[in-house]
Formats: C-alpha cells, structure tokens, sequence
C-alpha cells in the first residue's frame, strides 16, 4: 500500500511539474511578443528619425529638391552636383536601412510595404540611380529593388528582402512535425485483436492485485 500511495505521490509531483512548466512557456511566449512589438516599434522611430533629418537637410536647400522628386539629371557641370551627390549618397543610406531593418523585425506586419518610398525614390530620381549603380555594394538592397524596376516582369515589384505578405506568413508561421507518443505501436487486423485480448488479461490481473492488497491492508 506504501507503494501506490507513493507512485499517486510521484503521479501528482508530475502533473504539478507539467502545469507550471506550461505556463512558465506560455509567459515566455507573452514576453517574446511584447519585446518583438518594442523592437518594431523602435525600429521604425529610428527610419522616421532618419528619413525626417534627410528632409532637413532638403529644406535647407529647397532648389535641390527638383533632383529627388522631379526626375531632373545632375549633369556634371553643374555647380551645385556635389552638394546634390552628397544628399543623393545620404538618401541612399536611409533607404538601404529601412529595407534591410523591414527583413530584421518577422513580427512587424506592414514590413512588406517598406519597399515603396524606396521604389518611388529610385522612380523619380536619376541622380540617385546614378550613386547606387556607381556603387552597388554599398546598398544591395537598394540595387536589387532597382533592378527590379527596370526589368520588370509578370510578378508585381516586392520587398528584394522580404516579399509579399502572404509569402511571408506563409515562411514565419510555426511548422509542428509529426510525433509518435511513447507507447506500442497501432495494430491492425489479427495483430489488434491479440494486442487488445493481452490488454484485457492485464487489466483483469491488475484490478485482482490491486483487490488483494486493499483486502491485506
């Protein structure tokens, strides 16, 4: 009788231990998303913090605008090409963050869409096209949304880092593999019924063991 009374002990310890163990993971789950949803978070004040000092520095020089957003070429003799190269080499390094850090955060759900300030820049600015071909492995990223644009296909322009939000769903959703519980193997046909006659007997000889012990107790 000691003996049952300690495997019930050891039974319940277990239960005990599982339960906690799965809330436990269940909190730590709960903390993994809130620091996902900071990280997203910080993540885009920092591109905003970026993007909003690179127009600051337009502002200050309003007659260069035209080369960003109205497509207008910086020839080589004009005066004003290094200042314009400069904002142009600067406007490529923003870009090239807010595309490499959409392909960090899996949990920001609009990361996908981060391509299209980028794709509309290299649209409307030859000068900045000029900078990323000069140097393409500076913003590989930048370079490929590029190429992109100018050999277009049947597939719409995407994220060259993250792909379409769907796709991406599809590539961060949690994949479970099979499990095989410990325990004999399922039978079939004759196998199954001598398995489940065996079952039977042993649970006829353990309710007859578990009587006389009481009965001895």
């Amino acid at each position: 009788m000691q003996e049952t009374v300690l495997g019930l002990a050891g039974l319940a310890l277990v239960a005990v231990s599982l339960g906690f163990s799965a809330v436990q993971t269940r909190e730590v789950a709960k903390q993994s998303r809130i620091n996902n949803g900071i990280g997203s978070a910080a993540a885009l004040m920092e591109i905003n913090s970026l993007s909003r000092s690179w127009h600051d520095r337009l502002l200050e020089n309003p007659a260069l605008r035209s080369y960003f957003y109205d497509g207008k070429p910086s020839a080589p003799q004009d005066a004003d090409r290094p200042a314009v190269l400069t904002l142009a080499e600067l406007l490529a390094d923003v870009l090239e963050c807010e595309l490499q850090v959409a392909a960090l955060l899996p949990d920001f759900h609009f990361a996908h869409s981060w391509y299209q300030w980028p794709a509309h820049m290299l649209e409307q600015s030859p000068v900045l096209v000029e900078v990323v071909e000069q140097h393409p492995e500076w913003w590989p990223a930048l370079r490929s949304l590029r190429k992109a644009i100018r050999e277009p296909n049947n597939d719409p322009v995407t994220h060259p880092l993250v792909g379409p939000r769907t796709a991406r769903s599809r590539s961060t959703s949690l994949r479970l593999t099979q499990m095989r519980l410990p325990g004999p193997r399922r039978r079939t046909g004759k196998d199954a019924r001598t398995a489940a006659q065996a079952d039977t007997a042993l649970v006829v000889q353990s309710k007859e063991e578990l009587r006389l012990t009481c009965c001895a107790w």
